[in-house]
């Protein structure tokens, strides 16, 4: 903030229908993840606008708006214009119109307005807006971006779907009563080890903000009102729950082999504080069995490339993460600053044999590609070390086994099944990426997942599970090891930070170094979060 320039709060209502609007209003533009927590439109970036998290208690909002232009980290307030059809949202600090520019997700902001930069709302039945410019570009749906926390522009057809909502300045706040009724039709339906939940929206005077599913292979944990339920996507400890704001579906993945789940909904109202859950009655529930069939893997790379590691043979430019249209990837390209550059990049999964091993192993993953250059290709071992490299080790080239993209980014899903693994003990596969000064595609690579068969536990003296404590940690983790092997600690992005050679019992590792965050103790195959406060 800059000299001289005083913080201003005000408390922001949340405006339920067209009617409420007003030419002058002074509004903030929020949007919410899938837990409920609110995220309010801040400063203009170079082709979307900034989101930043606030405390919403329900149909209200108190907080300290933007005064600076420079301003990064508060919500700004604007101003609303024009007529129902046409609203106009005018940014007061950056002189200039919100706007829907086409030829990408782009919102900005334009001194001169037109019709990118006039707005029809339609309410829907959570009070959510459907934000539509009257532009004629293809991306003229304002969202906001769960995966990318960002205010953007989005055709129809994209998968990011979560609507914008608007607070106005003044006025009471409206607590609403719990939901008039459960949603019908709850149905789960097992597909290997993923679940699909559907169901049809509940209908009455009060309509709910939202559903919370939860899952459980024992006694279902009825929601209390007042305390909001996160969402709890691993499946690994018999229980799951998601809060779905949009739609009615949600999928879970990884559930345990020879599991079963019983599913429940509970519709509600408002949030955080406020929340008021339906369940009295009978709440609606629905079974799922899970077969023999486990999840080895499964990595979308929303938050970082693990479990995967990056192995860098050659070049500077290495494997990231990124997102577009709602999609999240791993991705990797030898072309920078206008340049193409010599790159041999590894991306390799962990030892999927640590903990067992399987008679079957099925492989899936979606890719895109863009630019002349050397295919994408993957690569299979039953030698490799998992950590140095890999071209000291043998590696079978399985790339033909699988199909791939025609270009220009377009996604091709691909599947491949493995079997008769010789007695391997320990097994990898990689993505492997080179380019030339000559040429240099981009690929991006997502949703892997691998799933087995006929799993074969290991003995207990060779069982690779461990934990670690304590978590968080500031300066130390202890991490006991049944045998000298070699730890690893990777960041969120799978770059190995550190490497430690671990003894048979305690192990203590200095970690005061690093930066605080969330990291993955890596041993034998196995990774395992950790917090570093």
């Amino acid at each position: 903030m800059g000299a001289g320039v005083m913080a201003q709060t005000n408390i922001y209502t949340l405006v339920r229908s067209e009617s409420e609007l007003s030419v002058g209003d002074k509004i903030l533009v929020v949007g919410y993840d899938d837990n409920g927590t609110a995220f309010a439109m801040s400063n203009q970036k170079t082709n979307n606008r900034n989101a930043v998290e606030i405390e919403s208690n329900g149909g209200d909002i108190t907080t300290v708006v933007a005064m600076d232009p420079a301003s990064t980290t508060e919500p700004y307030e604007l101003t609303l214009g024009g007529v129902s059809g046409a609203w106009t949202f005018f940014d007061a600090l950056n002189n200039g119109y919100l706007y829907a520019a086409g030829g990408g997700n782009y919102l900005k902001t334009q001194t001169n307005n037109d019709e990118k930069g006039e707005w029809n709302m339609t309410f829907s039945d959570d009070n959510g807006i459907v934000m539509e410019s009257n532009g004629n570009v293809e991306q003229n749906l304002m969202r906001y971006n769960v995966t990318s926390t960002l205010f953007g522009c989005y055709k129809p057809s994209s998968s990011v779907v979560n609507l914008v909502y608007i607070f106005k300045s003044g006025g009471s706040p409206t607590i609403d009563p719990e939901p008039s009724n459960y949603p019908t039709n709850f149905i789960a339906e097992v597909e290997n080890n993923t679940v699909n939940i559907e169901w049809e929206a509940s209908v009455g005077s009060q309509l709910p903000r939202g559903y919370l599913v939860v899952g459980s292979t024992g006694t279902i944990d009825v929601p209390v009102d007042g305390v909001p339920v996160i969402n709890d996507t691993d499946a690994s400890d018999g229980t799951v729950a998601y809060n779905v704001l949009s739609g009615t579906e949600v999928e879970f993945h990884g559930l345990p082999a020879n599991s079963t789940f019983t599913f429940a909904i509970f519709p509600f109202t408002n949030n955080l504080a406020n929340i008021d859950y339906k369940t009295d009655g009978s709440y609606p529930t629905a079974t799922a069995t899970i077969g023999d069939i486990y999840s080895v893997l499964y990595a979308d790379f929303a938050t970082g490339l693990a479990p995967f590691t990056a192995f860098n043979v050659e070049g500077e430019q290495v494997w990231t993460t990124s997102t577009y249209g709602g999609i999240p990837f791993a991705k990797m390209s030898g072309y920078s600053s206008g340049a193409a550059y010599d790159n041999e990049d590894w991306l390799i999964t962990p030892n999927l044999f640590a903990n067992g091993t399987y008679q079957t192993l099925t492989v899936s993953f979606m890719n895109a590609y863009s630019y002349e250059g050397n295919p994408l290709k993957v690569y299979m071992s039953t030698t490799y070390d998992g950590v140095s490299d890999p071209n000291e080790f043998d590696w079978n080239d399985v790339t033909a086994r699988f199909s791939w993209s025609g270009g220009d980014y377009e996604w091709e899903t691909t599947e491949e099944e493995f079997t008769n693994f010789g007695g391997a003990t320990k097994l990898y596969f990689a993505f492997v990426y080179t380019s030339t000064t000559a040429a240099a595609s981009t690929w991006e690579v997502a949703a892997v997942q691998i799933l087995g068969t006929g799993y074969n536990t290991v003995s207990e003296n060779d069982a690779k599970s461990f934990s670690i404590y304590p978590n968080p940690a500031s300066s130390q983790i202890s991490v006991k090891a049944e045998r000298e092997t070699e730890i690893q600690i990777m960041d969120m992005t799978g770059r190995i930070v550190l490497n430690v050679n671990a003894v048979e019992g305690i192990n203590r590792i200095n970690v005061s170094e690093l930066e605080s965050g969330v990291y993955f103790v890596r041993m034998n195959g196995s990774a395992v979060k950790f917090v570093k406060e």
